[in-house]
């Protein structure tokens, strides 16, 4: 502190200290500002599902007279299109072809049925994702209609969701009341969310009859949405980590925990409400 004279000429014995500025001293404990943390919150790994240049992995499974006669997994590059071998393949979709009945079975009238069907898909049956939905359509002739079930088997006890329509698109999925399923089932309150689109090629849906007995049944589960349901069902206790792989392009294990994981499908559910 530097003292100035006292303007009434005050005591002269006061000592008086040179106004000098004093060197600024710093504390490297104290006065050394601390970086600024980030404040913005993490990025919700679960958005990457609506990202438009993501693409969706899907297994797909064909049955001739409920055998099962061909599966594949496949990263689908503007969606996929079930078709025959001699389909065009110029159309947009990747192509998921399906095989000739005669390496599987042996019954000569069946197969010939089988071939008619598969004669009648013309351009083949697209599924495609466009945001949140999963979209269908039919190219060919042939009729097509399609249900959500489990995994293991279509639901024959009702009918149909609906008929594939041709030349447009249908809805045949919306993420958002799966996910808003999955909280609940997280929660305790609500069954676990079907994802699981079966499609009955050619003929009526199988209501209140063996599904087995249907000609041609295709099966298509989004492996993202199956792994989605397999992390709420591992949860378990809050604080534990669970890991899991969305299954889409570029994807990469993520591991959340039980907290996490609820939030981060929450936050989903309010994008796409947005």
């Amino acid at each position: 502190m530097a003292l100035a004279p006292f303007p009434d000429g005050g005591p002269s014995s006061l000592p008086m200290v040179p106004e000098e500025t004093p060197p600024f001293l710093l504390s490297p404990s104290v006065d050394i500002p601390a970086p600024c943390p980030n404040l913005q919150p993490p990025e919700n790994p679960l958005r990457r599902l609506l990202v438009p240049e993501e693409e969706w992995e899907f297994e797909v499974t064909a049955f001739y007279r409920g055998r099962q006669v061909f599966q594949q997994t496949a990263l689908c590059p503007g969606g996929l299109r079930l078709v025959a071998s001699d389909a065009d393949q110029t159309l947009p979709g990747q192509p998921i072809i399906l095989p000739d009945p005669g390496v599987s079975l042996t019954d000569r009238g069946v197969m010939g049925y089988v071939r008619r069907v598969l004669s009648c898909l013309g351009g083949g049956l697209a599924l495609w994702r466009a945001g949140q939905r999963l979209c269908a359509r039919r190219l060919g002739h042939c009729h097509t209609y399609w249900a959500l079930g489990e995994e293991l088997l279509p639901d024959s006890g009702h009918g149909p969701s609906g008929e594939v329509p041709k030349d447009e698109e249908g809805d045949v999925f919306d993420l958002k009341p799966f996910v808003a399923e999955l909280i609940a089932f997280i929660e305790g309150s609500g069954h676990s969310p079907r994802y699981t689109l079966w499609f009955c090629v050619g003929e009526p849906w199988p209501q209140d009859q063996p599904w087995i007995k249907k000609l041609v049944m295709v099966k298509v589960v989004p492996t993202c949405l199956r792994a989605l349901l397999d992390m709420a069902r591992s949860g378990g206790a809050s604080s534990l980590e669970t890991t899991v792989d969305l299954h889409i392009s570029n994807s990469y294990p993520l591991s959340l925990t039980s907290d996490q994981y609820k939030a981060y499908l929450q936050d989903l559910v309010e994008d796409m409400d947005f």
